[in-house]
């Protein structure tokens, strides 16, 4: 208990608009950040809200953000989602929603897009960020770098996107804080780098981490998969993968996984969701009215159980990569 480990909560803020789109975008579930501002603010949480141009663009979900974060408890970063952000030159097709699969100059220059409306929109720049559905690659460092951003939180360790839409794999990636140079393996640190990658909290049940991430790819894979292995290993409660996050994971299961993460000496955690599940049936895992009260209860449950682990201090992303880096 005489550690202290940094604990972040980081939101997606972005359109109603689960699946892709292009047309038809909706903000409406803005209005359900007042709500989870004043619980935030009941249990000392300093969050950062990761914004998508759809939101930094429409007045009135706008200016919900800026009350929410306003004052210095919170932090405004952006999240780019690069089908409905301009400019829309790149075919309207699965694999050009991942971020790192689209030319180095059209990633810049949506990113410059997404960064003046959100400095527009918050009278602030950006400084941190996170890729649409973690479409982060070599080519997005140089990008972030060309427009300020100094930190980035879309690395998910020990998992594979590639069967996604051919998206980005983090196997490997370390689970602490660790920097980044262009052009390079964003899997690998760059003592140098001056990117800061604060990955998302991603692990397993049990420990040690370097023997079940190997042994979980291997039943993944032909031909145990097959056979279903890994799902029976992982009914059968050897080993399960763990995202820290409320849409994904019950309180219990949050804190195992931190507490399997202290163990391996990470010094942050990083608890996360995305703002439509504070909107019943917006999500596929927030269905009913119920389900949100269940991720309020979860957070509450999980960051007060944290306390029995280490000794917490809440931070946004940029606080927390001056304490991290």
């Amino acid at each position: 208990m005489t550690r202290e480990t940094v604990v972040l909560v980081s939101i997606d803020t972005e359109e109603d608009n689960w699946y892709c789109s292009r047309n038809g975008v909706a903000v409406s579930n803005i209005r359900a950040l007042e709500p989870l501002a004043r619980f935030f603010d009941r249990l000392g949480v300093r969050p950062t809200y990761l914004v998508t141009y759809q939101v930094a663009i429409d007045p009135r979900a706008a200016e919900t953000v800026r009350n929410v974060a306003a004052g210095d408890g919170a932090e405004i970063g952006a999240h780019l989602h690069p089908w409905n952000t301009p400019p829309l030159a790149e075919p309207f097709l699965p694999r050009n929603t991942m971020l790192k699969n689209l030319p180095a100059d059209l990633q810049f220059v949506k990113l410059e897009c997404l960064t003046a409306a959100v400095k527009r929109a918050f009278d602030r720049a950006p400084r941190v960020f996170r890729a649409g559905r973690f479409g982060f690659g070599r080519d997005t460092v140089a990008a972030l770098l060309r427009c300020g951003y100094r930190v980035d939180s879309s690395v998910t360790p020990f998992w594979n996107w590639e069967g996604f839409d051919d998206g980005p794999s983090f196997v490997g990636a370390p689970l602490d804080a660790y920097r980044l140079a262009p052009n390079g393996d964003v899997r690998r640190p760059a003592s140098h780098g001056e990117l800061l990658e604060i990955p998302l909290s991603y692990g397993f049940s049990h420990a040690p981490f370097s023997f079940w991430d190997p042994t979980r790819r291997l039943l993944e894979a032909a031909p145990f998969r097959w056979f279903r292995l890994a799902g029976i290993v992982a009914r059968a409660g050897v080993a399960r993968r763990i995202v820290l996050s409320p849409e994904l994971g019950s309180a219990d299961d949050m804190l195992i996984l931190s507490r399997r993460l202290l163990e391996h000496g990470v010094r942050h955690l990083q608890v996360f969701w995305h703002s439509p599940s504070l909107v019943p049936g917006l999500t596929p895992f927030v269905t009913t009215a119920a389900d949100v009260r269940r991720l309020y209860d979860s957070v509450e449950a999980y960051l007060n159980g944290l306390t029995a682990l280490t000794n917490v201090k809440f931070a946004t992303l940029s606080e927390a990569a001056a304490m991290l880096s």
